[in-house]
This record gives C-alpha cells, structure tokens and sequence, in this order.
C-alpha cells in the first residue's frame, strides 16, 4: 500500500473525486443490485432461468449504454454524460423502492424487469465516461496507476455495500433501493458542487479533439487487438456473473439464513480483493500483463471449480471465494490497462464504451447459468464455467504473436 501512495501525489482533486465516486456508487448498487435474485426468488415464484433472463436485463442494456455513452463523450464532452446518468439513476431506484409493494406479483415483476433494464442502461452511461474523464484529467505516466486505483475503490465499495446493508438490517428487502437512491443523490451533489466550482479551471490535462461518430466507428472495426480483448471478457464476464447469479440462488436454497451468507461471502470478496490489490499489482508490473492475465484467468478457474463443491462443506464456499477474488484482482484492472493502452486520447471515450460490449458476458451469464443449474446441477454448472474461465485468456492472446510485445508494455 505505502508503494501505492507514494505514486499518487500528482493525481489532482477532481480525479481523487470521481474515485471516492466510484466506490460511493459500487456500496450503493451493492447494497442493492446482488439481491434482486434472491428478492425474486422468495416473492416471485420464478424459476432460475426466468430470474435469470431479469438479471440478465441490466447488463445486456448496458451493452448500448455503454457504447452509446463512449461515443457521445467524445463528441458532447464527459462531464455532460457523467450528470445525465446521475440524474436517472435515483429515480430508478426510487421505482424499486415502490414497486417492491405492488400486490399484484405479474405487474411488480414486469416493472422490476423495466427498471432493471434502465439501471443496467444509464449505469454504463457513468462507468466508461468517469474512467475516460480520469485518463484525461492525469499525465500518461500515472494512467496504470490510476486504473488500479480506480479498481480498488470499486471493490472498497463492493465489500462496504453488503456489510452496510446488513448493519441496516435491510439486504434483501425494499429498504435497499431507499438506501441506494440516498447515495446517488448525495454523490451528485458532492459533483455538481466540484464541477461548478471549478467551472473556470481547466479540467482536463490531455487535449482531445471531439470525433465524429463515423471516425470513432472506423476506428473501432479497425482495431483487431480490441476486438479481441472484448470477445475474451465476454467469456470472462460470462465466467464472473454466476456470483451475483446462480450462487446466490444456489446459497439461498442451501443454507439456512442464506441471505447473511451470501452477504459475507460479497464482503469476503470485496475484504480479500482490498487486501491483495498492492502486492498484485507490484507482482504484474513484474510479470508483465499478459502473463498477469493468463495467472488471474488460472487462479479464477481454480476457484470456480472448488465451488462445485460447496453441497460438501461451507468451507469450500469461502476458500473457493478466495480463489475467485485472487484472480479478479489479476484480470479486472490489467484488462481496462490494456485497453486504455490501445485508446488514442481522442477516441478514449470510444474505446471504454466498446470495452463495454464484454458486459454481453454479464447478461448471458446468468440465463445460461440458470439453465444448467436447472437442468444439469450444480456440479455441472461450476465445472463449465472453470474451463470457460482457461478459454477467456485464450481467446485474449490468440492470434496476437505479432504484436505480444506490445501488449505486454507495462
């Protein structure tokens, strides 16, 4: 940790911000997001693929979100986007507070079906846009740095978000919508107070001269090393949903007071992810990045493959969540490295809401994995997706000989 800090004098206020903000909103969606399947589970009378077809609803709207909000920040500028998906999103949740109390169980499930798609669709409008805003507010030198960090306080908030809740006493019920709708009002405030503060200072370090949509879109078909990267997190992604997805129902069907363990588990990856990140990172400057992402993709593999064996024993539940958290740490912040590595400063914006299409494997994941939890087991389920974990990295690396060393440029 003190190798960290040391590093990070020169990265400016705005920018310490928008990380502070990054965690804010993962405690808040974490609070809130994880728990809609075990809500429906316990008040809808879903099946796991029904569930998992609504789960699935976020991340696939995220897809356009995504895209559509890279595109439109390097043409309209960040800061625009940042409040549009900030003003949305309370309400969002203000409508799950709501519609959690509706009677009538097929009308709460369609409009938790709607509302899940607009969650999914302005939340990608602020994650692509905050990280290029962060590239354009610091020097190329602390960029690595800065992803690292900014992964960091994502999973602070992740492991703050379940444990808050569980404080609250309210995981798992209509308070948590409340809850989450609060922390986006307070950290648009927070913002819009920054921003206008600083209306007459220059925000951004790096010049970037706004695009058209055709140059942006030629660019992206063009770059096959992309591409690349986005098919290989698809399967990632793919691979990382069943957490939120078929674990949590298969948690709360197993267990007694499934809700609290499926919490803890939440914290322990979040605990564990904090608690590694600064020997991780020291350890894949040193290793370089893709031999980083092949170790992160192997470890996640392990641990997915140890959970096939939680009907045996909690303990494997909590050494396999080790394992998963060991590898995230590993994939996560070396993927978006790799992909801002790739991003002139012109199309930043562009890149990170393409790199956002590898959210299709986050809205897959969950109906393909309801569908063999259904109809093949557990077992099964955690088997396929250790290989499907092996074949990500491949598919990452794969035809990309020519161009290795460029890849692997820390």
């Amino acid at each position: 940790m003190t190798h960290l800090n040391r590093n990070n004098l020169k990265i400016s206020n705005t920018v310490w911000l928008l990380l502070f903000g990054t965690a804010t909103i993962k405690a808040a969606n974490f609070m809130s997001i994880p728990f809609i399947a075990i809500f429906l589970i316990k008040n809808s009378g879903l099946n796991a693929v029904e569930i998992g077809l609504i789960v699935a609803l976020s991340p696939f709207a995220s897809l356009m979100g995504g895209f559509l909000g890279g595109q439109l920040s390097d043409i309209f500028g960040r800061k625009n986007l940042l409040f549009i998906s900030l003003s949305f999103l309370p309400f969002v949740f203000l409508g799950f507070y709501f519609s959690a109390e509706l009677k009538d169980a097929h009308t709460r499930i369609i409009i938790f079906a709607v509302l899940n798609t607009l969650c999914g669709f302005f939340s990608s409008l602020f994650h692509p846009v905050s990280a290029a805003l962060m590239g354009d507010l610091s020097p190329v030198e602390l960029r690595g740095k800065i992803y690292q960090l900014r992964y960091f306080f994502t999973n602070i908030g992740a492991a703050l978000g379940p444990a808050l809740g569980g404080w609250l006493g309210i995981n798992a019920s209509r308070d948590n919508f409340l809850y989450t709708c609060y922390f986006y009002i307070f950290y648009f405030l927070i913002l819009s107070f920054v921003f206008f503060y600083n209306r007459n200072n220059a925000l951004t370090l790096t010049t970037v001269k706004r695009q058209k949509f055709k140059e942006s879109y030629t660019a992206l078909l063009g770059d096959k090393k992309l591409q690349r990267l986005i098919l290989g997190g698809i399967i990632f992604n793919l691979c990382y949903s069943q957490i939120e997805s078929t674990v949590a129902q298969i948690i709360a069907n197993n267990f007694h007071d499934g809700i609290r363990y499926f919490s803890y588990l939440l914290t322990a990856n979040g605990i564990i992810v904090i608690s590694f990140q600064a020997p991780i990172y020291w350890l894949s400057r040193r290793l370089g990045l893709n031999i980083s992402l092949v170790v992160g993709c192997g470890v996640f593999s392990v641990g997915m493959f140890l959970m096939a064996f939680q009907d045996i024993s909690i303990i494997f539940l909590f050494v396999s969540i080790f394992f998963i958290s060991i590898g995230e740490v590993f994939v996560f912040p070396i993927s978006t490295e790799l992909i801002e590595q790739l991003a002139p400063d012109s199309l930043r914006g562009s890149y990170f809401g393409a790199a956002t299409f590898r959210n299709l494997g986050l809205s897959i994941g969950p109906i393909m994995g309801g569908y063999i939890l259904t109809y093949y087991g557990s077992k099964s389920l955690f088997f396929t997706v250790s290989i499907l974990a092996i074949v990500s990295v491949l598919v990452c690396l794969s035809g990309n000989k020519a161009n290795l060393t460029a890849l692997q440029r820390d």
